[in-house]
């Protein structure tokens, strides 16, 4: 029987962090609240891409703060079984690779407060100074040439690091309208909230989860079962991204 090599590709606000850090922490710092809200809204509804969402919340940003946006993040907590988790993939040399439309400053604080040492894919938080008022700004270092909707393409980090030939078996974890993408391409796919609404109208298989210990339970559960697998129609598409179709 063939020995597979589990890959866990997870999302990062909402999913490992209890809070959206964006809107829970940053937020904090947009006083037009009602603004705010319509452009978080026009994004779940798909009316505008990542990009444009996230520039345009931080172009409401004022009176940004570097040491109190620190503050702000120690008070943030990740799921309670996030660590549970970590320590089961490393007993079990399975990787974990952090995927994320958030930016890397907040992303690579938590972790390294949180003593987490894991890869991770995200958009690049820029910080000016413009006529001595602070001003942040985005930059996408993982787009996809022939997509703009999303800044970091979870898609392509799942491509990049999966191989089908050597038996490579991916699993994606997310929440939220910037993983609907890359549930398309995941041989496994544990969903909650906006995501798992996605994946039940698109007809995509997908485990429900409420914390990291359903998905060490499960995913234990498939192993004991020897049901861990490609995916016909998540192996099809990768392939034909490959072949360029």
């Amino acid at each position: 029987m063939k020995k597979f090599n589990l890959k866990f590709f997870c999302d990062f606000d909402g999913t490992v962090t209890k809070n959206d850090i964006w809107v829970h922490s940053l937020g904090r710092f947009i006083k037009n609240q009602e603004k705010f809200k319509k452009i978080c809204d026009d994004f779940s509804l798909c009316l505008i891409t990542g990009r444009d969402c996230i520039r345009k919340e931080l172009e409401l940003v004022e009176d940004f703060d570097i040491y109190t946006f620190n503050k702000y993040l120690d008070e943030e907590e990740l799921d309670d079984n996030f660590k549970v988790f970590t320590e089961f993939c490393e007993d079990n040399n399975y990787e974990i690779i952090l995927v994320s439309e958030g930016l890397d400053y907040y992303i690579k604080y938590i972790l390294n407060k949180e003593d987490i040492n894991l890869r991770y894919y995200c958009n690049k938080m820029i910080i000016k100074n413009i006529n001595g008022k602070i001003k942040l700004d985005c930059e996408f270092p993982y787009p996809d040439e022939h997509c703009n909707f999303c800044g970091m393409s979870k898609r392509n980090i799942i491509l990049k690091h999966t191989n089908d030939y050597d038996n490579d078996v991916s699993v994606f974890i997310g929440d939220g309208v910037s993983d609907f993408c890359a549930a398309n391409y995941a041989d496994f796919v544990f969903a909650k909230k906006a995501l798992a609404s996605y994946c039940w109208k698109n007809n995509i298989t997908y485990f429900e989860f409420n914390n990291f210990s359903d998905i060490v339970k499960k995913i234990e559960k498939l192993v004991s079962q020897n049901k861990i697998k490609h995916r016909q129609t998540a192996k099809y598409n990768r392939r034909e991204v490959f072949l360029g179709g």
